[in-house]
């Protein structure tokens, strides 16, 4: 086994080298939905932005159940169940920016009547997918409440920050802007999709279905702090984002070790961008701020 897995680590190394250099080369492009679902626009009655009624002893308890995620990614704030207006901000801009009209966010709620409401009237998915999967997704979020047991470590059972395709919702639980703009990249990048039930089922691949979305996900959410000339936001990005996906891509053939390449491609991405100095646009935007 253990042969196995130093031919895997390199893999997952290369992996991450191809997405660093594919982050900070490529332009940012801004979303353009196929086909929204204009039905599901929002209103005063039904908002797009939610949040959970703080309560202080479950939140500190959902704190603790998150320990092992706060480890893994290095920062107290995984998990923590006490969303920043920062967080929120960066999350509803980027929502703003990339004109997803018809995705909710939920912010540390735990909501199972209504997003049973949002699964029976999604039109996002085939209705087989939607009345198995879906359904099942649904259940397993009712069964074990995200706002309690989110990132507690158990595979399948707990749940975290994450878009879910059938409800076309965003859950966000850390109070992290790399997070949940990561979050955000999913619900883009399903909303670019023709197929989209095939794009979800391809998901369910064990081992390889997370791959590509993930690694497409956190490179649309560095490209956007760099399109947004937020060069602090940026390099936090590098020491979430890639210890993250190290984990749960990495983490289905090595375990947590798969980590430990993330934690050190990140640091080397966060060097370079500072080795490299400003983008070119954000300093000519500076010079047009100081001329105003």
């Amino acid at each position: 086994m253990k042969g196995v897995k130093i031919p895997l680590l390199l893999l997952l190394v290369a992996i991450l080298e191809i997405n660093c250099l594919y982050s900070a080369e490529k332009r940012y492009t801004v979303g353009q939905p196929y086909e929204p679902n204009e039905e599901s626009y929002f209103s005063e009655e039904d908002p797009q932005f939610e949040e959970g009624r703080p309560v202080d002893f479950l939140d500190s308890l959902g704190n603790i159940f998150g320990v092992l995620s706060k480890i893994v990614i290095g920062d107290k704030r995984m998990s923590n169940h006490r969303i920043s207006e920062e967080t929120k901000r960066f999350l509803k801009e980027y929502i703003r920016d990339n004109n997803l009209k018809d995705v909710k966010v939920r912010f540390n709620q735990y909501s199972p009547g209504g997003d049973f409401m949002r699964l029976w009237r999604s039109k996002n998915v085939n209705p087989l997918l939607k009345w198995t999967f879906g359904l099942l997704t649904w259940v397993l979020e009712l069964a074990f409440p995200e706002r309690l047991l989110a990132n507690c470590g158990i595979p399948y059972i707990c749940g975290g920050d994450h878009y879910n395709p059938y409800t076309n919702t965003i859950h966000i639980y850390s109070d992290l802007p790399a997070a949940a703009v990561h979050e955000g990249g999913h619900a883009k990048d399903f909303s670019l999709r023709k197929f989209r039930s095939w794009y979800t089922a391809s998901y369910m691949i064990p081992i390889l279905g997370t791959f590509y979305p993930e690694a497409r996900a956190s490179d649309d959410a560095i490209r956007y702090f760099r399109y947004r000339c937020d060069l602090a936001t940026q390099l936090h990005a590098y020491h979430v984002l890639y210890p993250a996906y190290g984990s749960y891509v990495g983490g289905q053939f090595i375990g947590l070790v798969g980590v430990i390449p993330g934690f050190i491609i990140g640091s080397r991405s966060a060097t370079e961008t500072l080795r490299k100095g400003p983008v070119r646009e954000c300093e000519i935007l500076k010079e047009m701020e100081k001329a105003l």
